[in-house]
């Protein structure tokens, strides 16, 4: 099967200050995921939204938060929700994270906020052993969801 991207593009974007809970070491929590929206009535148009979210640990909303959306044509019907693990998607996934901290990396700097040092690849990396290991437990709640999360980066000053 031939999968391919036809066009992408930033989605939308926010980034505030983050507000650091008192008493709490302040660290900060990367989540990433995909999520499809219904395709092309024969299966062969698809559109994926890349979503990126930054959360002080205790903070009730992200302080940053992206989506990149892409539109990607398969050759025959494919059904990008049934196939998550798919390379291609873990493809979508790295290249989703990587523009939107392209993006929000120069609106830090401009608001005097630390760079984000994110690693997309490291990220889906360690989404895929959490997976793993919940199979593995047998409380695995969807495995298909192609979503990384869960890495903490050392926190904010």
């Amino acid at each position: 099967m031939q999968l391919e991207f036809s066009r992408d593009f930033l989605d939308g974007i926010l980034l505030q200050h983050p507000q650091p809970s008192e008493g709490k070491k302040n660290d900060v929590k990367v989540n990433a995921g995909v999520q499809f929206l219904p395709s092309s009535p024969d299966g062969k148009l698809h559109t994926a939204i890349v979503t990126f979210t930054l959360h002080m640990e205790g903070a009730e909303h992200a302080f940053a938060r992206g989506g990149w959306r892409f539109l990607f044509t398969s050759d025959e019907p494919f059904k990008p929700q049934e196939n998550g693990s798919h390379p291609f998607v873990k493809q979508m996934l790295s290249n989703g994270i990587t523009k939107i901290t392209t993006v929000l990396n120069p609106l830090c700097l401009h608001a005097n906020m630390p760079v984000l040092p994110v690693d997309a690849n490291r990220m889906i990396q360690s989404a895929e052993i959490q997976q793993q290991k919940q199979q593995s437990g047998g409380n695995n709640t969807d495995a298909g969801n192609a979503s990384a999360g869960g890495g903490a980066n050392p926190p904010m000053p």
